[in-house]
């Protein structure tokens, strides 16, 4: 089956067959293509002439069904700054609900309870994780100085009909599912110049031309199949070999010129990639973690409310160093603090 194919079929399973007009709106195919894709399944023995699945169908549904997950959360987050000195991203408040337990419940919404998390940063923060939800913590040591592709390869066993979930992900909607028939990676709708790849025709993710504004914004969340799996094992293992690919993210495994895997695009509202104290203060200004030591600081030094403290940013993303800008009123300030395991690199009375 292609693509199309398999949409439509997935799409039975959803909603019993109408017309070709309903299952055209929900599959977000055209006529056309739903009426092509139709024939083939039916010539094909996985559908029959009162348009259902059969067995053959429900076969390879179900052996190509979501088994497991891996969730990525061993980074710092420095541009979460100056949240990140006292909570790993993962670990945040988003409407009364922490990041990662969001997902883990999403996921097992869904029967996916086989679960590994990577953790580096603050790793014992997470050790509950394994009591209440029965999820497996893996360490990645190395967090301080190799991104996440290096995460990646900690769990490349379990990689084979799963997903892969960035930390840091707030999805409204159930972004995972019961069944899946191929590989995708998530990006949504909303284009975004810094975005080094844009969804084609077919639905492939391919690199932006440097002359073309606007590309679509990649989200992180992905499904890789057991057949894929194999790719991104080999890929993985060959660039962590490669100190070159230290700084690299784990999606440069599934990319060369255009992703091996199909582009899955949602609605810009329905997912928020939360990297910054301002993302998270627009997706909730109730959040008990927008208070943090740094900023009850700089409030009371300068005698505003915290909620008077806006545009921050981060300086400088250094071992030593997580200064970062803010401003209060018309005013520019930086506030310098320093970084994680700093005594054990400088002698700063020295």
């Amino acid at each position: 089956m292609n693509r199309q194919e398999c949409d439509i079929l997935l799409s039975l399973i959803k909603e019993p067959f109408i017309n070709q007009r309903a299952l055209s709106e929900i599959s977000g195919h055209s006529l056309g293509i739903v009426n092509r894709s139709m024939k083939n399944l039916i010539k094909n023995g996985y559908v029959n002439d009162n348009i259902s699945l059969t067995d053959k169908a429900w076969k390879e549904v179900y052996e190509k069904k979501p088994k497991r997950a891996v969730i990525l959360a061993a980074g710092f987050g420095m541009r979460m700054v100056p949240i990140n000195l006292e909570v790993p991203k993962a670990l945040l408040e988003v409407k009364g609900e922490l990041l990662i337990e969001r997902q883990i419940r999403q996921l097992h919404e869904v029967g996916i309870t086989d679960i590994h998390v990577v953790v580096g940063f603050m790793k014992e923060r997470f050790e509950y994780l394994i009591d209440e939800y029965d999820v497996e913590l893996v360490v990645n040591s190395d967090y301080m100085c190799k991104n996440n592709l290096y995460s990646l390869k900690l769990v490349l066993e379990h990689i084979s009909d799963s997903y892969i979930v960035p930390c840091d992900i707030w999805c409204e909607k159930n972004p995972f599912r019961y069944w899946e028939l191929y590989s995708w990676y998530m990006v949504n709708d909303l284009l975004d110049d810094a975005s080094p790849v844009r969804v084609n025709r077919k639905k492939e993710l391919i690199a932006k031309r440097q002359e073309v504004t606007g590309g679509n914004t990649m989200v992180g969340i992905a499904y890789i199949t057991k057949e894929d799996a194999l790719v991104v094992r080999e890929n993985v293992r060959r660039m962590c070999d490669d100190s070159r690919y230290d700084d690299e993210f784990w999606e440069a495994a599934i990319y060369d010129k255009k992703m091996i895997i199909q582009a899955r695009v949602i609605h810009a509202s329905e997912v928020v990639e939360i990297n910054t104290y301002e993302q998270l203060r627009e997706l909730d200004h109730d959040s008990n973690h927008l208070r943090s030591d740094a900023l009850e600081l700089v409030g009371k030094v300068l005698s505003v409310p915290i909620e008077d403290i806006t545009n921050i940013s981060v300086l400088k993303k250094g071992m030593t160093n997580r200064s970062f800008f803010f401003n209060v009123g018309e005013k520019k300030y930086i506030m310098r603090v320093p970084g994680e395991g700093t005594e054990q690199l400088i002698n700063r009375k020295q």
